[in-house]
C-alpha cells in the first residue's frame, strides 16, 4: 500500500488554532508564537464582485500563498501527520516496507 497526501489546496484550510497548538507542542518560544499570530491576523481580504471590490474582512484560517513564512508554518502543521504516522507504526497499525537493501523505509 502506498500512502500519498495531496496538499494542493491545504494552505487555504490550515486552522490557526491548530497551528498555534503545534507550535506550543513543538517547543517554540511564546514570543515567536506571538509574532506568527501577529503575521496571520494582520491580513485582510476583499473580493471582486462584478469587478468591484467588497469591503475588507479578516480571514479566520489559511496561510497566504506567496508569503515567505507560509511553507514553514505549513510544515509545522504537517508535522502532526508525521506524528500520527509514527504512533500508528508504534502500535502496529501501519508498517513500513522493505527496500532493495532490506532497510525498512519509514
Amino acid at each position: 500500500m502506498v500512502f500519498k497526501v495531496d496538499y494542493k489546496k491545504e494552505y487555504d484550510s490550515v486552522s490557526w488554532d491548530f497551528l498555534i497548538y503545534m507550535m506550543r507542542r513543538l517547543g517554540f518560544c511564546p514570543k515567536w508564537i506571538q509574532w506568527m499570530v501577529g503575521c496571520l491576523r494582520s491580513a485582510s481580504i476583499s473580493v471582486l464582485v462584478n469587478g468591484s471590490p467588497s469591503s475588507e474582512f479578516i480571514p479566520q484560517r489559511g496561510l497566504r500563498q506567496g508569503d515567505p513564512l507560509a511553507p514553514l508554518l505549513f510544515n509545522i502543521v504537517a508535522e502532526a501527520l508525521n506524528g500520527l504516522m509514527r504512533e500508528a507504526v508504534q502500535k502496529n497499525i501501519f508498517r513500513g516496507f522493505l527496500g532493495q537493501r532490506e532497510e525498512v523505509l519509514w
